[in-house]
């Protein structure tokens, strides 16, 4: 599963805890931990899409042979 499908699935959670709750102190804390979660979801998608963009960036750069410069070779 698309970890940041799954990270906004339990903010929902938490905000729906955050309804349900009659402590204000509770609700606050339900409310953080959603905040937290999406957060997390913002990270992985910036995440992901940066290596993707990375991944299409290296394939666009010509690559040279593997030989080392300047390293001697054995005789």
């Amino acid at each position: 599963m698309d970890p940041a499908k799954e990270f906004r699935r339990n903010a929902d959670e938490c905000r729906r805890m955050a309804r349900t709750t009659t402590s204000r102190e509770d609700r606050d804390t339900w409310n953080q931990l959603a905040e937290r979660w999406l957060r997390c979801a913002d990270y992985v998608d910036r995440e992901l899409k940066a290596a993707r963009e990375n991944t299409r960036t290296k394939a666009a750069i010509p690559r040279r042979s593997g030989r080392v410069v300047g390293r001697p070779q054995a005789a």
